[in-house]
């Protein structure tokens, strides 16, 4: 190989080799000899161009004698290369990498060229000094072809603006129930819940917080990315409540009396107030709002057009109302029916449930039923959520009876340790939103006769002699025609709206125990069941690919 020297080129750029056969058949050249040459004059670090050398390794190697026709000749086998840059944006141009390929005996990168190569390709906002200055001071180190890549430029996402929304200034009673109030000592007690929520004539009971316009967002090439502005909603002006003269955004009581919390506002119920509920009040029935400042004893029936406030506890009693029923203690009652076929301890009610705990009790709601320590035994339907779980997690068994939840369930424990037999059947709402579908494509179906008949009516108009089709015919037709299209277009858009939150809620509600899942329990989620005969600890069963599935928490 000392017989064939390498040439760097005048500039340094390049390495080229003499190529002929070798004099002497017993000599050989290696790819090794090659590369310690190359180490020789200090052209280690160059790219080498591996093909160059297989062919300048073919003819050193070759019989000489026979290959007497061969000149020799020059070849070019490495050469020095400076670093490279390559950047790349993301498809949504909302990032940008810049990738450096280590130099092979050339210039390194410097800072200049970095900033050059972003304006090259149109990198102008969003771009990261401290991500910049990294990939300067790593890609110094880089060995010859080593890569390094970050990214250093970051677009902005627009942020859509919020909807007016509604803040109460009065407490919801029901959520009293579930938040007990705290003893000095740091201690809660449980029996504590402070007073009885009521309001006052002119007292500010809900503020709106203004629609905001939202904020532009930019991509990595400086276009701007529009926003949608927030919608201003108005408030939901219920009876006993005004916007205040001082100030749109506020809320106040016009009367004394029970705030109800309703969608975008608040109404003010009239109170009744008594002391509880027995044989010498005789039954309640009043429009608008009951508290009882004590209990509901045996027998009793309280009705209200608006929310029932219990400080106490009810005992086989019945409580109807027409907004909310809460029950600051709890609802006790027996394993035994009334003439109508319910418990007899009911309680139905509009809106939502909320008590300390249940047992052997009868629930009709139209909202959620929430209840802090314990059900056992009940019969609650729910057209929203069954909870059954305190604020801290540290309470709330769900344990026998029948639990039919529009919705998910969930609770700190299910079941019991003896396996207590408890049906559980979730997302009842399954039910109204395939009767929505069916009803819709009902409707589409009907919209599809009534355009092949306008169809028929066409081609039939198109048989006639265009001197000869009646105008005012030809109008009504494409007018009935287009008025189909629309209608069929908005039943579709429906249609396919409903189906895709069809699978997101179905996808999204759950049987779910915190604690512990007991035997015993009899699971249904749509149209699928499963029984758990087996302990659980923290697990839901979810709806998934088409069967219901036990997931750990």
């Amino acid at each position: 190989m000392s017989q064939q020297p390498l040439q760097l080129s005048q500039q340094g750029q390049t390495v080229s080799l003499r190529v002929e056969p070798l004099a002497n058949a017993e000599m050989e050249v290696s790819r090794g000899d090659v590369y310690a040459a190359l180490s020789d004059i200090n052209a280690n670090q160059f790219f080498i161009f591996e093909n160059a050398i297989d062919s300048a390794l073919e003819v050193f190697n070759s019989d000489s004698a026979s290959n007497t026709s061969v000149e020799p000749k020059t070849i070019i086998i490495a050469e020095k290369r400076s670093a490279t840059l390559i950047v790349k944006t993301s498809p949504d141009l909302m990032t940008a990498s810049m990738t450096i390929v280590g130099a092979y005996g050339g210039n390194r990168v410097t800072a200049k060229e970095l900033l050059s190569a972003l304006k090259d390709n149109h990198i102008i906002k969003g771009i990261r000094k401290v991500q910049l200055q990294e990939l300067l001071t790593k890609g110094q180190s880089l060995v010859s072809g080593e890569k390094l890549t970050l990214t250093v430029a970051f677009g902005k996402p627009a942020e859509n603006g919020t909807d007016s929304q509604f803040k109460p200034l009065v407490e919801d009673i029901s959520q009293r129930v579930l938040r007990p109030q705290h003893k000095a000592d740091g201690t809660v007690d449980m029996l504590n819940l402070g007073e009885m929520v009521s309001v006052t004539t002119s007292q500010a009971i809900m503020r709106r917080i203004p629609a905001t316009p939202g904020i532009v967002g930019f991509n990595v090439i400086g276009n701007d990315l529009d926003c949608v502005a927030g919608q201003e909603v108005e408030f939901t002006v219920g009876d006993g409540t005004a916007i205040s003269d001082n100030n749109e955004n506020l809320l106040v009581a016009t009367k004394s009396g029970i705030p109800l919390i309703t969608k975008n506002g608040m109404q003010v119920d009239d109170a009744l107030i008594v002391k509880g509920v027995n044989a010498t009040t005789g039954h309640i029935n009043f429009d608008g709002s009951v508290v009882v400042q004590g209990d509901v004893t045996s027998g009793m029936k309280v009705t209200a057009t608006g929310n029932i406030s219990v400080s106490g506890f009810v005992e086989l009693a019945e409580l109807n109302a027409g907004g909310d029923v809460v029950v600051i203690n709890g609802v006790i009652g027996k394993p035994q029916h009334s003439n109508d076929g319910h418990l007899a301890c009911y309680i139905k009610a509009k809106g939502k449930v909320t008590s300390k705990f249940a047992q052997y009790v009868d629930i009709d709601a139209g909202s959620n039923v929430e209840l802090s320590l314990h059900a056992l035994h009940c019969h609650i339907r729910s057209q929203g959520e069954v909870i059954v779980l305190d604020q801290f997690k540290r309470h709330g068994t769900l344990s026998g009876g029948i639990i039919e939840a529009a919705y998910s369930v969930k609770a700190l424990n299910i079941g019991a340790l003896a396996g207590t037999p408890t049906e559980i059947s979730a997302f009842s709402k399954c039910y109204d939103l395939r009767n929505q579908l069916n009803d819709t494509f009902k409707l589409l179906e009907g919209e599809q006769i009534q355009k092949n008949k306008i169809r028929e009516v066409e081609r039939k108009l198109l048989q006639i002699p265009s001197t000869k089709r009646p105008n005012e015919l030809v109008t009504k037709v494409m007018e009935t025609k287009e008025k189909h299209v629309k209608k069929m277009s908005s039943l579709k858009e429906h249609y396919r709206s409903l189906q895709s939150e069809y699978e997101e809620v179905r996808g999204a509600v759950s049987i779910a125990a915190l604690n512990h899942f007991f035997s015993g329990v009899s699971c249904r989620l749509e149209r699928l069941t499963m029984n758990v005969n087996e302990e659980h600890g923290p697990c839901s069963i979810k709806y998934s690919a088409n069967k219901l599935e036990i997931i750990s928490l």
